[in-house]
């Protein structure tokens, strides 16, 4: 242990710095502070430098805190506002796109032509009437079409809607004539029956000679009778039938399709 101490003490410098690692380190902070370098050391021998002081640093909550920064709540209102336009827009536009369309739907028991679309945005209606047309009647279409119109047709345009219109117009114009044209005949036909059942009833059959009792004629002094004249029977006149409505060309070519499922 003796020699062990001497041989420490030997590694020592005039200056005693002790040469061990921690030693060296401590003697170059204070060379380091003699030269106007920062000292190094214990806080008891002045040196300060790389010591946390005991009381502690001066720190309130919003050293801790992040800063906000200024004009955020401005750019929120403004990512906002432009959502709420894009959406508005796209909205105002779509309603201005079904204003553009058309259709044929049915009104009641008639045809209409519908302005829109037929469908409904939850409880806004996307259609209404653009022009009613009671003279064409459902019950004169046929089945098939019908079926078409309570399920709506759409058209897109104004004019494909018109058109298609004056296509329903012109067939139930057939349809309807063609149904009074058949009630004519079924009432012709029945007045027809009751003259053949009448026959002659009531009438004098043309054989039949009427007895005329003799009188006295100027022109015939011996006071013979004159000739006895044949009585004509009343003539029965049969009635004449009524063709019922003629069709126009165009409603010549749709006619056959009345009653067509």
């Amino acid at each position: 242990m003796v020699g062990a101490v001497a041989e420490n003490q030997h590694q020592l410098h005039d200056n005693g710095i002790m040469q061990t690692p921690a030693g060296r380190a401590s003697g170059l902070g204070r060379q380091g502070h003699g030269h106007g370098g920062g000292e190094f050391g214990p806080p008891g021998s002045g040196d300060t430098t790389g010591f946390i002081p005991a009381a502690g640093f001066d720190y309130g909550d919003d050293d801790f805190s992040k800063p906000r920064k200024k004009g955020r709540w401005l750019k929120r209102s403004l990512y906002g506002a432009l959502a709420l336009a894009v959406v508005g827009g796209g909205l105002y536009g779509g309603w201005r796109w079904t204003q553009t369309q058309y259709y044929v739907g049915a009104e009641d028991e008639h045809v209409a032509l519908y302005r829109g679309i037929s469908q409904d945005l939850a409880w806004v209606s996307l259609s209404k009437v653009e022009k009613d047309h009671p003279e064409i009647e459902l019950k004169y279409l046929p089945p098939y079409q019908q079926k078409l119109v309570k399920a709506t047709i759409a058209e897109g345009g104004l004019k494909n809607a018109q058109a298609k219109i004056q296509e329903l117009s012109v067939q139930a114009s057939a349809c309807k004539k063609e149904a009074q044209r058949r009630e004519a005949e079924s009432r012709n036909n029945s007045k027809t029956g009751e003259g053949e059942a009448g026959g002659t009833t009531g009438t004098t059959p043309a054989s039949f000679t009427s007895k005329a009792t003799p009188t006295p004629n100027p022109s015939n002094p011996s006071g013979s009778p004159s000739t006895p004249e044949k009585s004509t029977p009343p003539t029965t006149t049969a009635p004449t039938p009524s063709p019922g409505p003629s069709l126009s060309e165009e409603e010549q070519k749709v006619v056959s399709l009345c009653g067509k499922q």
